[in-house]
């Protein structure tokens, strides 16, 4: 979750839940009040798909459904409060079309947030597994280390995870090894698996440990990174 003042999908934090429930009423309401002020030949309620979007955002995946059952009973009230200008059985129609139109919307959006809820619940369970994984795995994109899990920070003999987030990796390799991997990193990039028996590096207190590692190009928060599986040679 990022700042304070930013949204971010699903919404997870009571305030941001809250405050897309508060913009889905006001946004409703709104538009009901025009649409019933508005004469019946005025499609107002084409509106109704902006309350219905920001649905999207919410952690409840069946919002979409039943936010739509509301929009289509404030559709058939208007029918009756609406000023006349066409004939009611016109205007029925017109919101009858517009219903199942909102209906196959809503079922989409449902379908969306329950792919994209079983997505992140895959990446958590893969997290976590990575979290446990005996061997140490290092996620290296832009020239610095993105992600370290515990057994790599073991390996590297570091005291925690910040002492190597955002720092280069090949800082911590021997000198006489660091053109080497560099090339090996570059190579790794561009899809080649690539595997190195032995790699010196330098620990916190100048003691060095070899390292075996193997390489290879992985996607980390939609870009291409180096996924490197390290253990003790």
């Amino acid at each position: 979750m990022t700042g304070t003042g930013m949204l971010t999908w699903p919404v997870q934090r009571r305030d941001d839940f809250l405050r897309i429930v508060a913009y889905i009423v006001i946004a409703t309401a709104f538009i009901f009040v025009i649409d019933i002020i508005t004469p019946l030949g005025v499609m107002i309620w084409i509106l109704y798909l902006i309350p219905l979007f920001l649905t999207v955002y919410l952690s409840w995946k069946y919002a979409p459904l039943v936010m739509t059952g509301v929009f289509i009973l404030l559709m058939s009230a208007s029918l009756f409060l609406s000023p006349r200008d066409i004939s009611i059985e016109y205007a029925l129609l017109d919101r009858a079309f517009f219903a199942l139109i909102l209906i196959i919307t809503a079922f989409f959006i449902e379908d969306y947030v329950s792919n994209v809820e079983g997505l992140t619940l895959s990446e958590e369970r893969y997290r976590h597994l990575i979290e446990w994984l005996p061997e140490g795995i290092i996620v290296y994109r832009h020239e610095k280390i993105a992600y370290v899990n515990p057994a790599g920070i073991r390996l590297l003999g570091v005291d925690s995870r910040e002492n190597l987030i955002g720092r280069d990796i090949i800082d911590l390799i021997d000198p006489g090894w660091q053109t080497v991997f560099r090339e090996r990193v570059a190579q790794a990039a561009l899809g080649a698996q690539i595997n190195i028996e032995n790699v010196k590096f330098i620990r916190n207190h100048g003691n060095s440990v070899t390292i075996g590692m193997s390489l290879g190009a992985v996607f980390w928060d939609k870009e291409t990174a180096v996924l490197m599986v390290m253990r003790n040679a």
